[in-house]
């Protein structure tokens, strides 16, 4: 479920402009042909001598391929990696390219690729391509298989440019598509640009002697990580795209203590089936109205494993603990949609309800609530902890959430067949805060306490809160 259309906004690509003004030096020589690099000495050496291969399993999760490019400097450097799972499951080899790589495990810079997810006893590949900086002195390729760690050979084979390229020299060919690469992530990407022409730049040097359409990827990656971007991503035709878990419904949770807290524990909805996820959402109604008729003192609402693709149904469960109507909203740059929840139904303003309990009239809870959160706390569970903010009498406990928005992420298809995701919408409070994820506690558990179902901080500040010493 997503939030629904808005007025189309005047474009904020005016940084596009100046890219695309430095890029009308088009690369005389669009060539390229492979290369055969130096293994890079000192602190940090590849895992293999010839710094062509490379090996991880459990003993040895992490491997390094660095080479030293001196001699690359200003050339465009293309690198296929080829990964061979030789174990009985499936994995994932997570790549990074890293320019000037450091003993403490950072760099000049490091560009991250899509997850490339490896069959049992399977072969897959991943094709990154850079252009070597002036000043840079190495370039390496960070490789880390993912849980279950099974034993992955890793091959690179590189091909370098035959020619050196200025800032924003590129291939003709490749022009149309990085322009509208460009165009789409700057005008739908919802967090303002400190610096738009400093964004255009860092798109503009990352192209430089850009040939294809991976090179656009590489670009667009790049320019993500440089405006602190952790959400979009950009695949090429035939990538798998990202993945998120698969979520199978659990029922709520719900008890009544003996000092009158009442407690209500969310875990995973799909959503995918609107009849199943109503019948979801009206049992935990029911459930909460259940208590609230036993006239709790305080409520716990324990978002620590709340995940779905949509907010609504949990929304419109809780309508009688989030003291609405009004409890947050979407936000872009052409405005906001509020959401509005009361007697059971939530709506996006002025639209039909998405979700519609059919309740009768109940009174609201206005007294303290307690909402955990932790990383288990994803896409509408963030969105329903967001919904909780600006509550009065309302204190958050835990663990930063997931971080993984789901919501306002827009995927776009390009005119070569490639997708790039843009984070488009954000969400707001009722106080009109809009909040970035991950979403921090207002009180930091740690250890125990993080995970133990009635930690003894929410304990004690909701006893204060029931005596009014707050």
């Amino acid at each position: 479920m997503k939030p629904t259309s808005l007025p189309v906004r005047p474009s904020r690509v005016a940084a596009t402009a100046l890219l695309l003004a430095a890029a009308t030096s088009f690369a005389a020589s669009a060539s390229r042909s492979a290369c055969t690099p130096t293994p890079a000495s000192g602190d940090l050496v590849s895992q293999a001598a010839d710094a062509l291969s490379a090996r991880v399993d459990a003993a040895h999760p992490f491997a390094l391929a660095n080479w030293d490019v001196r001699w690359w400097q200003r050339r465009r450097v293309w690198i296929t990696l080829a990964a061979s799972n030789e174990g009985d499951a499936a994995t994932q080899v997570l790549p990074q390219m890293v320019v000037d790589a450091r003993p403490d495990g950072s760099a000049a810079l490091a560009l991250p690729g899509l997850p490339l997810a490896v069959p049992a006893h399977g072969r897959a590949t991943q094709r990154l391509a850079i252009h070597v900086p002036d000043d840079a002195r190495t370039l390496g390729v960070r490789t880390l298989v993912a849980t279950p760690a099974q034993p992955v050979a890793i091959a690179f084979a590189l091909e370098c440019s035959d020619s050196r390229y200025d800032a924003g020299e590129l291939a003709p060919a490749v022009a149309p598509l990085l322009d509208e690469a460009v165009k789409t992530y700057f005008d739908g990407l919802v967090d303002p640009l400190s610096d738009p022409a400093g964004a255009a730049d860092v798109a503009r040097r990352l192209s430089s002697g850009a040939q294809d359409d991976v090179d656009v990827a590489w670009t667009l990656r790049g320019l993500m990580q440089a405006v602190h971007d952790d959400h979009g991503w950009f695949a090429l035709p035939g990538e798998a795209l990202p993945a998120r878990r698969t979520l199978v419904t659990r029922a709520p949770e719900l008890a009544l203590l003996d000092d009158g807290t009442a407690v209500v524990r969310l875990h995973a909805l799909d959503t995918s089936s609107a009849p199943a996820a109503l019948q979801w959402a009206a049992a935990l109604h029911d459930g909460i109205a259940a208590l609230a008729a036993r006239h709790p003192r305080a409520w716990i609402v324990d978002l620590r494993d709340h995940d779905g693709d949509a907010p609504w149904p949990a929304l419109a469960a809780l309508a009688t603990l989030l003291d609405g109507p009004m409890v947050g909203a979407f936000v872009n740059g052409q405005g906001r949609q509020e959401w509005i929840v009361e007697r059971g139904a939530v709506r996006i303003a002025g639209g039909p309800a998405l979700v519609d309990l059919q309740a009768p009239p109940e009174p609201g809870f206005r007294g303290p609530v307690a909402v955990l959160l932790g990383p288990g706390t994803r896409d509408a569970g963030e969105d329903v902890a967001v919904a909780l903010r600006g509550r009065a009498d309302t204190r958050f406990f835990g663990t930063p959430t997931a971080g993984f928005p789901l919501q306002g992420m827009q995927a776009h298809r390009l005119a070569d067949g490639s997708t790039l995701a843009v984070l488009e919408t954000r969400a707001a409070d009722r106080t009109g805060v809009v909040h970035r994820e991950p979403l921090e506690p207002d009180t930091v558990l740690r250890d125990a306490d993080a995970v133990a179902p009635l930690p003894q901080p929410v304990r004690d500040w909701l006893h204060d809160a029931m005596a009014g010493g707050r």
